[in-house]
C-alpha cells in the first residue's frame, strides 16, 4: 500500500532535516542517531538519493533556462538585425554582442588558452638564448679565421 500524505510529509521533512544537519557538518552515525534513521547506512543512503534528485532537478531546470535565454537572445537579435544590415553602426554591435553572448552560453568558442610564465622561465630561456648566441657568435669567427688563412 504507497505512502499516506501525511507518512510521505513526515519522510521530505526528516530528508530535509538530515541534509541540513549534513551540510551543517554533521556525520551520518549522529544524524541517524538524531532523526531516528535505523543506522548510519540508513541516513547516508537517504541523503544521497535526495541530493542525486536535486542534482536531476537543477539539471532539468538548466536546460529549460538555457532554452529561454536563447529565445530571449533571437527576439533581441531579430529586433535589431534589419538596422545592423542596413549599417546601422550601433545596431551592429548590438547584433555582435548577442551573437557572442549565444555563441558563450552554447560553448562555441573555443577555449581560451592561458600561458603561465615564471622568472625561473625567462631566466632559462634567456640562458638557451645566450648559448645559441654564442655557438652562432663562435661559428662565425671559425669562418673569418678560415677564410682569412685560406688567403
Amino acid at each position: 500500500m504507497p505512502a499516506s500524505r501525511a507518512q510521505r510529509a513526515a519522510t521530505a521533512d526528516r530528508r530535509s532535516k538530515a541534509i541540513a544537519m549534513r551540510l551543517a557538518g554533521l556525520d551520518y552515525p549522529t544524524i541517524a542517531d538524531r532523526l531516528g534513521y535505523a543506522d548510519r547506512a540508513a541516513a547516508h543512503k537517504d541523503i544521497t538519493r535526495a541530493m542525486e534528485a536535486a542534482v536531476q532537478e537543477m539539471s532539468r531546470n538548466a536546460d529549460v533556462l538555457l532554452q529561454l535565454e536563447l529565445t530571449r537572445l533571437d527576439r533581441l537579435q531579430a529586433g535589431v538585425w534589419a538596422a545592423a544590415a542596413a549599417g546601422d553602426i550601433r545596431a551592429g554591435h548590438l547584433a555582435l554582442a548577442i551573437i557572442d553572448r549565444r555563441c558563450k552560453l552554447l560553448k562555441l568558442d573555443p577555449a581560451i588558452r592561458h600561458e603561465v610564465v615564471t622568472l625561473g622561465a625567462i631566466e632559462q630561456e634567456i640562458e638557451r638564448l645566450s648559448q645559441e648566441l654564442a655557438e652562432l657568435d663562435s661559428g662565425q669567427a671559425d669562418e673569418a679565421a678560415g677564410a682569412a688563412s685560406s688567403t
